[in-house]
């Protein structure tokens, strides 16, 4: 991150953020096989996955600063809680599908 003076490339954001497509593909499968009621189960579940591993990912590899430090830039916890939850809302609306009836 640029923003947190982290060690983190942006391309190892891209990756890590990309792994919500497999699960947004594994959503539509269960969609088509059981319907919208288990399209909405297995985004929840997907969903949820993908922002506790970004989360423990990204706190993994993000170092904590002092308080000096934090003190300068953003708090390193919002910008983690941030990221785990752009996952939830982006695998919805992206998702966002007319077909399963």
């Amino acid at each position: 991150f640029y923003a947190m003076q982290s060690p983190i490339s942006i391309m190892d954001l891209i990756a890590y953020t990309g792994y919500k497509y497999m699960g947004l593909c594994c959503n539509m499968l269960i969609g088509l096989a059981f319907g919208w009621r288990g399209y909405y189960v297995a985004l929840l579940w997907t969903a949820s996955a993908m922002s506790y591993f970004v989360l423990k990912t990204l706190s993994n590899l993000v170092p904590v600063h002092n308080e000096a430090a934090a003190a300068k830039g953003p708090k390193r916890e919002f910008m983690l809680l941030g990221f785990a939850g752009s996952q939830l809302i982006t695998m919805y609306f992206v998702s966002q599908t007319k077909f399963l009836q």
